[in-house]
């Protein structure tokens, strides 16, 4: 027997047994309830591939890329100030290199300066390197 028609008898009420659980929410969200998955769906799509880093509680930049790519020498010293110590990346060093900032260091450290330093920053603006 076809869902629809058991979806029919149970709502008139014969011997027929009841529907199943799965078979219950089916019918209750059948249009609604696909045009909902399909919105969420998409939501959640862009929001993943759009996301930046997570910010660094209590940074503030003072300036932003633009600045910074006439003054390279004066980001890496930002962040070694400033940054680094609310991250809490040891391990993890700062130098210039070939007009970037370049970072080394282990895995988890560079991950995390990595994901503070683009939500603030251009990504070109730095090199990540693992020792």
């Amino acid at each position: 027997m076809k869902l629809e028609d058991r979806i029919n008898k149970a709502a008139e009420g014969s011997d027929e047994p009841k529907l199943s659980a799965g078979e219950g929410f089916v019918k209750f969200i059948r249009p609604a309830g696909a045009a909902l998955f399909l919105i969420l769906f998409v939501i959640v799509t862009v929001f993943l591939f759009t996301a930046k880093g997570a910010p660094v509680e209590g940074y503030e930049p003072p300036h932003d890329s633009a600045y910074y790519r006439g003054n390279i020498s004066e980001l890496a010293a930002e962040i070694e100030e400033h940054m680094l110590p609310l991250i809490g990346a040891e391990g993890v060093t700062v130098s210039v290199s070939g007009g970037k900032v370049a970072f080394s260091g282990g895995e988890d450290g560079l991950r995390a300066v990595r994901q503070g330093v683009i939500h603030y920053y251009a990504e070109d603006l730095f090199e990540f390197s693992q020792k």
